[in-house]
């Protein structure tokens, strides 16, 4: 009943208008004939980095003869994870899922999944090898539950030439200086504006993180569930820096379209903006000029905290014969281990979740080429472990992303900023409180 509940509280909260469609499985007959055991694996990755995914897949299963990972796009993560909550573990259901990060507590809360901590025990794979930070995201009371796979989180990236011309050979690093910086840019740029961002709901909850604000109350939900959101006081900060730039004439509003702000950049309308470092390799590779990748910017006078582990993990579904467990834990040890990691971070963005991946010659060649994605890399690597930086847990961080996107929208129409965050933090209350009420029923 529960898993029924929720599978019906997520699919309304999110807005869902459908899934996407799967490719059907034409040769499982002849696999099964030569006894090779089909692994299904659903995942929400896309255009060029679906293709560096799809070479991770097709890598394992031409390394061994037992096991094929079929893998199948089933859209974003959120639409994913509602569908496999829909299915309730009945046939067609896959033995491993993708989620994003904003989908962990809702995955724990379908009692679905099997805790990875009970694999990597049962087949000796040493978790000390992974990132701390990234562990840190995915673990709840001791407990791993998930196998992360491409860590992510924003960063800020910003035209070389364009802050040179300007007098600045170091990239502005709080929210003050880059605002004081707006003018040389745009004087010594033919009226380039400083700065610009999509409305992001994600990328502003990490930079309530890095100022060192919790997302939710209860210490992010990590000592016990969360019941309501607790970033007033830094998405203020956050609005009314943005807000400021908008009356300096310093922003150019671009909505919600993520490609649109990339666009801006590589015409030289802005100077820097923030968005995913999972879309690093591409943004550096296709400007028509230097890139650099910075960490988010802070309020003069306060340190840093750092990010959580964004983006995507994979979950195990429970209850799977031994034979099909067993493959699973063979391909995650695979997409995790050193070299397929230090590779899928240098053709994509994201970080190597395996320790040993920073070791690796394939690793060092590529942060020498792309010193870049180094940077990035740092930010999650250097990050403080504490309850702050382990990251918001709860069900509706979906919804919480969204209203801090609207609440964004609101400022950047020049909406009160006040008024916006209120709104936000009523409507995402509501909703933890149905979400909260239907899991205890």
């Amino acid at each position: 009943m529960i898993k029924k509940i929720l599978a019906s509280v997520i699919t309304v909260a999110l807005l869902l208008t459908g899934c996407a469609s799967t490719e059907k499985n034409t040769d499982g007959d002849s696999n099964a004939a030569k006894g090779v055991k089909e692994i299904l694996l659903w995942h929400s990755m896309s255009g060029t980095i679906q293709e560096q995914f799809n070479k991770i897949v097709d890598d394992f299963n031409s390394s061994q003869t037992e096991y094929k990972v079929v893998a199948e796009n089933q859209g974003t993560y959120d639409e994913s994870t509602s569908k496999f909550f829909n299915m309730n573990g009945g046939k067609g259901s896959p033995a491993i899922i993708q989620i994003g990060e904003q989908n962990l507590q809702s995955i724990i809360d379908s009692n679905l999944i099997e805790p990875m901590s009970n694999l990597a025990k049962d087949y000796d794979y040493n978790l000390e090898n992974l990132v701390p930070q990234v562990l840190n995201f995915y673990s709840v009371d001791n407990v791993l539950y998930t196998m992360p796979f491409n860590a992510s989180s924003p960063v800020l990236y910003y035209n070389v030439e364009a802050l040179k011309n300007a007098g600045y050979d170091k990239v502005p690093e709080t929210f003050e200086e880059i605002l004081s910086a707006a003018k040389k840019v745009s004087d010594t740029n033919n009226g380039m504006k400083i700065f610009s961002m999509h409305a992001y709901g994600y990328a502003l909850d990490q930079m309530v993180t890095n100022l060192g604000g919790y997302i939710s109350n209860n210490d992010n939900g990590r000592t016990s569930r969360s019941t309501e959101v607790s970033y007033k006081n830094e998405i203020k900060t956050i609005f009314t820096w943005l807000s400021d730039l908008i009356k300096a004439d310093s922003f150019v509003n671009y909505g919600t379209n993520s490609q649109d702000v990339v666009t801006g950049f590589n015409n030289g309308d802005i100077a820097m903006f923030i968005t995913t470092s999972a879309l690093a390799a591409s943004i550096i590779n296709d400007a028509p000029f230097e890139v650099g990748v910075s960490y988010l910017p802070v309020s003069n006078g306060l340190e840093a905290q750092g990010v959580y582990a964004g983006g995507g993990a994979f979950c195990v579904s429970k209850d799977l014969d031994e034979d099909i467990r067993k493959g699973v834990m063979e391909f995650l040890a695979y997409a995790t281990s050193e070299e397929v990691q230090a590779n899928w971070a240098g053709a994509t963005g994201y970080f190597p979740i395996n320790l040993k991946a920073y070791e690796t010659e394939t690793m060092k060649k590529i942060y020498s080429e792309k010193p870049q994605l180094k940077v990035a890399a740092d930010q999650l690597l250097t990050s403080k472990e504490t309850k702050v930086t382990a990251g918001p847990l709860l069900s509706q961080l979906p919804q919480l992303r969204n209203d801090l996107q609207a609440a964004m929208e609101d400022v950047l129409n020049g909406g009160d900023v006040d008024l916006a965050i209120e709104n936000a933090i009523k409507n995402t209350n509501s909703a933890i409180e149905t979400a909260n009420k239907a899991v205890k029923n």
